[in-house]
């Protein structure tokens, strides 16, 4: 967010005073923010707050360049864009670099990599892009939120100040144009022309807002193009003539408080899950526009009454830092208080540390740089201060990355991959492969072929040799698709065909989401593999019948299918237990799940299927399970790479792990193909349930 000079030009302060009432409506957007991150289920709307401040900035900034265009000094752009780098950029510069150091300290080894990613991307000014491209990114998004997320809606706000001026002064240039072709007044036909251009860029943004949330919920809350018309709202109301009568009086104080009860009632009871931007976002938009059109009522009963409260107008003047510093501080406090869940006065702590940190740093960063002659006597030197931050955070987080780089081991390969001897084959002397630093990354290979949208066309990979005269294939989700990397070596080793049909809850094929699902299915019955494998994820939400229904349907269509046994699941204690062994193999070693966890509290579903319609099962429990307990690390490499969600373990096997597998998948394989032909295929072929007459 941003606490914008809250002046409609740059007049002398006597003729210009603050709008105290956007002060306070500042410090209502920011409360509401903060409160949402730490008590969600108090303020389960309280993200709306975001678009309370695109509404702030979309009528300052506009009320600025208009009147900049209408006084006949036309837009000057650099000008502005100087200015805006100078108030803004410097401290948001410095959070990122107190947030690199604080993920560096606390945040564990295996979030270093994207943490650093999200720090570039949020210097840059390009966080909102990122979010929404992981946010349709099956590994990214079960990520941890990185501390620099909040950054996304700066970026949507940078990105709005470095198109809209130049909107402003084409608006204008063309406007100019016509007035003297026609002969008519100039700054009636700038505000006319302006004010036509925001209008239909205003109409246009909403109506994609609503057709991409409907179809793309996740890209469509973080995307500049459909959080735009908030912006446009609070540009259109800077063509809105200020009621100054005493007669509206009474209309003053009822937008006012219409404002007030719309922006509190969405932060109140906007229910969760409802999809925004969309219409949804039309009640804090409005809200903040009626609010603000009403201005300092100057009536007793008026709610801009508390806008002259000054602990309440001090809070709007640190709105920026206080939202800057609040989220790393959220994100970080687990790590650095080592507790799974902030308490109370962890988080009243937050509040107060953050307000003290807003108000450190307006002292010494914000308005030194905003008002500092330094930086005011030319233009080139207003971008100074923000180019050399954003040049010290990319160096930063670009030489975090390079090391994280640099202490990665490469996998071993599958020809001198040893067979596995759990925890005994883990040499103490020896680092741990992968690096800690690049656990969550090591997925090379597994999703290069990943069908995740829906929408999208299947696509299938093949790798091994493509003119073997054995055949193989796999088929399942996100499980099947992590033994690829050790199955693509055993293919090579053993010159296979391996093809691959693996995406997103494809382990029940049916299902609307599983891209192609039966015409892959039907696909598969035509193609005459010689094995076909199936995997999926033992606490996966699809339904036991979903999944029994995929594999029967094979089987009747006389394919091959044999299922291969999920992996075990790893405990957060587990996981926890390895991201603390600072990268000390015999450590690691040590880091185990009991067997009664890791099998038996969620049991693994492509086992019982297998018995219930009598497939081959390939099962390797035992080479990460002994009697009593399952390994985190075997012979010196990490088996998961796993990402905590909301205190749940995602699993999936390191790439590394996986490659580890592969003399032993040959075999199983092998073993397979050699017993394929006691699989009878039934001899109906047709029905509801076969390939090529899918279920609907």
């Amino acid at each position: 967010m941003r606490a914008h000079d809250a002046r409609l030009g740059a007049t002398a302060r006597s003729t210009n005073p603050l709008r105290l009432e956007i002060q306070l409506l500042r410090a209502v957007a920011v409360g509401a923010v903060v409160v949402y991150h730490l008590w969600p289920n108090r303020l389960p709307g309280g993200f709306v707050g975001v678009d309370v401040f695109f509404v702030i900035s979309g009528f300052l900034i506009t009320s600025h360049l208009v009147r900049s265009a209408l006084s006949g000094r036309g837009v000057d752009v650099i000008a502005f864009w100087g200015n805006r780098a100078r108030r803004l950029l410097p401290l948001a510069c410095l959070v990122l670099l107190a947030t690199v150091a604080g993920i560096r300290w606390w945040m564990p080894p295996s979030s270093w990599k994207s943490s650093l990613e999200n720090v570039i991307a949020s210097a840059l000014y390009v966080q909102n892009w990122k979010l929404s491209s992981d946010a349709v990114d099956y590994l990214a998004r079960e990520r941890v939120a990185p501390p620099t997320q909040h950054y996304w809606s700066l970026s949507a706000e940078e990105q709005f100040y470095l198109v809209w001026p130049l909107l402003v002064a084409a608006g204008t240039l063309v406007a100019v144009l016509i007035a003297r072709r026609r002969r008519t007044d100039r700054s009636s036909t700038v505000r006319r022309t302006v004010l036509t251009l925001i209008s239909i860029l205003t109409l246009a943004s909403f109506v994609y807002s609503l057709v991409l949330t409907r179809t793309s919920p996740d890209l469509a809350y973080f995307a500049t193009t459909t959080r735009a018309w908030e912006f446009g709202a609070g540009a259109l109301l800077a063509f809105v003539p200020a009621a100054t009568s005493t007669r509206w009086r009474p209309w003053r104080t009822a937008a006012s408080w219409l404002g007030l009860v719309t922006i509190v009632g969405s932060c109140l009871f906007l229910p969760e899950g409802t999809p925004f931007p969309g219409s949804a976002a039309l009640l804090p938009v409005v809200g903040a526009a009626a609010f603000i059109w009403a201005g300092d009522v100057g009536a007793r009963h008026a709610p801009t009454t508390l806008a002259h409260v000054r602990p309440l107008t001090w809070i709007g003047d640190l709105s920026y830092g206080i939202y800057l510093w609040h989220w790393p501080l959220i994100s970080l406090a687990p790590f650095a208080l080592d507790v799974e869940q902030l308490r109370t006065v962890d988080k009243v702590g937050i509040c107060v540390l953050s307000v003290a940190l807003a108000a450190a740093s307006k002292t010494l960063v914000e308005d030194p740089f905003r008002l500092g002659r330094t930086w005011r006597v030319s233009r080139r030197r207003s971008f100074y201060p923000a180019a050399a931050g954003m040049a010290a955070v990319c160096a930063v987080a670009v030489a975090g990355l390079q090391l994280i780089q640099t202490a990665a081991v490469p996998p071993a390969s599958a020809a001198s991959a040893p067979r596995l001897a759990r925890a005994a084959g883990t040499d103490p002397e020896q680092p741990l492969r992968p690096a800690l630093v690049g656990r969550s990354t090591d997925t090379s290979i597994m999703y290069d072929c990943f069908n995740l949208v829906p929408t999208g066309e299947s696509r299938t990979c093949t790798y091994g040799d493509p003119s073997s005269t054995t055949s193989i294939a796999i088929v399942g989700d996100s499980h099947s698709a992590h033994l690829l990397p050790g199955l693509i070596d055993a293919a090579d080793l053993h010159r296979w065909k391996l093809t691959t049909f693996v995406g997103i809850h494809c382990d029940a094929a049916f299902r609307r989401d599983c891209v192609d699902g039966s015409k892959t299915l039907a696909t598969i019955a035509r193609s005459n593999f010689d094995l076909v494998l199936f995997s999926a994820y033992r606490g996966s939400d699809s339904t036991m019948a979903g999944v029994t229904r995929t594999l029967a349907t094979l089987q009747r269509a006389g394919v091959p299918i044999t299922p291969v046994a999920d992996v075990p699941t790893e405990s957060v204690d587990a996981y926890e237990c390895v991201e603390n062994s600072g990268g000390d193999a015999g450590r690691a070693a040590r880091c185990t799940t009991p067997v009664s966890t890791a099998l038996d509290d969620e049991p693994d579903r492509n086992m019982t299927i297998a018995r219930r319609l009598g497939l081959p099962l390939i099962d390797m429990t035992d080479e990460f399970c002994d009697s009593s307990k399952c390994y985190s690390v075997i012979n010196n490499v990490i088996v998961n790479n796993v990402t905590i969600s909301e205190g749940v373990p995602r699993l999936h096997l390191t790439t590394t792990f996986s490659r580890l597998l592969a003399p032993r998948l040959a075999d199983e394989v092998e073993k397979a193909l050699a017993s394929r032909t006691s699989q009878q295929p039934s001899a109906r072929r047709a029905g509801t349930d076969s390939p090529q007459r899918p279920g609907r």
